[in-house]
């Protein structure tokens, strides 16, 4: 199996969860009627930790000039601003929303003349996120955006933000509208991007891909080739996207192919991609959303076919160094390295899950592994904690796989998975190793805290198919996963409803199908 090759380091932490909705004290912009709120001057500010504008009223105010919402009021301090109404307005009066923490899109938000919106959050946790129904869109590209006091250059289609990027690789942007690739065309960013790009909740729909660009000694294809330190991408959703890699094979230099970034060594967070990502030639690796990420990847999923018949596969991202948390997989993955979430981490993966089938390919004499959420935990120090998979997961001749991890590898610094389960039906090939929660464990006692899978469901009386009494490793029956939290799940993490996940433990900020 090829070795993923990090020649750029990144340190994993200091990142804070992010929430797509306001969940505390909040100044709410609906269609209901303005309660607790006082606007003079220009300016709308709660009396109340828990108030309302109506829309209508603050679209009236608009019409007027210049306004601000603000979750500050007089002796009152709210903590974010939802807006759950669609909201429009054509004069030249700009908005400013600035939330002591987060600002959530629920909406469509219309600008439809020349005029200006400020996004501004604040504290650790907050941020600027969009709900399913939520996106902004201005009429005019020479409007102003800010956020969180950056200036953006808006642009209505992929060539110009290519171009503009290719320009200043080190700008900031935004997608000013839904954008179709099918019709205006699918260009993509070859350069190295290190500016920030804020989608507005829009989508990029028929993205077309399958070339790749050479950036230090790397082939990268995708929508973004590489984003470097200190990159963000946010807010953007691929829809329909098509990246088939077609090229020869280029010597001895890796490969990653993905829909939206090749190479993650920023932040990507509140994005998606739906879609195909597949391949024939030798070694690819692949990922619904990212090739191999090095940075961090937060409130992102991926409902992408990925299929790797000579490569890697991972249902988010191939492989990763770095951090990925709170996001989640959908699609069917296949390859001679699978994973339902990711093919490989070496990294922290937490709080996030895998519910597509995966499928484990034999090629020559290459190991193949398969995992429903990782194929192969790495040696050098990958960790799972607070996740879960339900996938399928199906081996070659001897492979390995299991319900959550195909192998988790052993050395100086072992793979570790704590407070996580598997529920998926498990089998594979002959001579493979196959278990219900880990194909092959090569890790000490003590690698693995509070981990169980499903009897039942998984066809499998072992949770570790290289050891039968593997500790740290519980077998429970259906019955047993829907009576209650299992041992060392955290409540406070974790929850479990009749409704929700068939009644098995779903993660309270990363519900199944949000």
């Amino acid at each position: 199996m090829q070795a993923m090759k990090w020649y750029k380091g990144i340190a994993v932490g200091g990142v804070a969860f992010f929430s797509a909705t306001g969940t505390q004290a909040a100044v709410t912009i609906s269609s209901a009627i303005t309660t607790n709120m006082t606007c003079s001057g220009g300016v709308c500010a709660p009396t109340a930790k828990n108030a309302v504008l109506n829309a209508g009223d603050l679209e009236t105010l608009l019409a007027s000039g210049n306004v601000t919402v603000t979750t500050t009021g007089t002796s009152v301090q709210a903590s974010d601003i939802d807006v759950k109404a669609a909201l429009s307005w054509s004069s030249p009066g700009a908005l400013s929303l600035q939330a002591n923490k987060t600002v959530a899109i629920d909406s469509p938000v219309t600008i439809a003349g020349l005029s200006g919106l400020a996004i501004q959050t604040g504290g650790t946790n907050g941020a600027f996120s969009f709900g399913k129904k939520g996106n902004v869109t201005f009429a005019n590209l020479s409007s102003i955006l800010s956020i969180n006091g950056a200036a953006y250059t808006l642009v209505g289609d992929l060539k110009t933000l290519a171009s503009d990027i290719a320009a200043i690789p080190t700008g900031n942007f935004a997608l000013a509208n839904n954008y179709d690739a099918g019709q205006g065309g699918s260009y993509s960013i070859d350069e190295i991007y290190t500016g920030s790009f804020e989608g507005l909740g829009n989508t990029i729909s028929n993205w077309a891909g399958g070339g790749v660009t050479l950036i230090d000694g790397e082939w990268l294809g995708g929508l973004f080739a590489e984003l470097g330190t200190g990159g963000v991408i946010e807010n953007v959703g691929l829809a329909n996207a098509s990246v088939i890699y077609g090229e020869k094979i280029h010597g001895n230099k890796p490969v990653y192919i993905a829909a939206l970034v090749a190479i993650n060594l920023g932040t990507i967070r509140f994005s998606w991609a739906t879609g195909t990502v597949n391949s024939r030639k030798l070694l690819p690796n692949l990922g619904g959303l990212v090739g191999g990420n090095g940075g961090t990847i937060s409130n992102s999923y991926a409902a992408v076919k990925v299929s790797a018949a000579k490569g890697s596969a991972g249902g988010l991202a191939a492989f990763n160094s770095g951090l990925v948390r709170e996001s989640y997989a959908t699609g069917a993955v296949s390859g001679i390295s699978a994973g339902g979430l990711l093919s490989e981490t070496s990294g922290i993966t937490m709080n996030s899950y895998a519910a597509g089938i995966v499928q484990v390919i034999n090629y020559r004499d290459y190991q193949t592994v398969g995992g429903g959420l990782v194929g192969l935990v790495s040696l050098a120090g990958g960790a799972i904690i607070d996740c879960y998979a339900t996938g399928d997961v199906s081996g070659a001749n001897g492979s390995a796989v299991g319900g959550l991890a195909g192998v988790n590898q052993g050395g100086t610094q072992p793979g570790t998975i704590s407070f996580s389960y598997s529920t998926g039906v498990v089998n594979g090939g002959t001579g493979s190793i196959v278990g219900g929660l880990v194909g092959d464990d090569e890790s000490p006692a003590g690698s693995l805290t509070d981990t169980y899978w499903d009897t039942d469901t998984s066809g499998q009386n072992q949770g570790a198919g290289n050891n039968q009494n593997d500790p740290g490793i519980t077998g429970l029956t259906t019955a047993q996963f829907q009576s209650g939290l299992p041992a060392g799940f955290d409540p406070a993490v974790w929850s479990e409803k009749t409704n929700i996940d068939d009644g098995f433990p779903y993660l309270l900020a990363n519900k199944p199908g949000k």
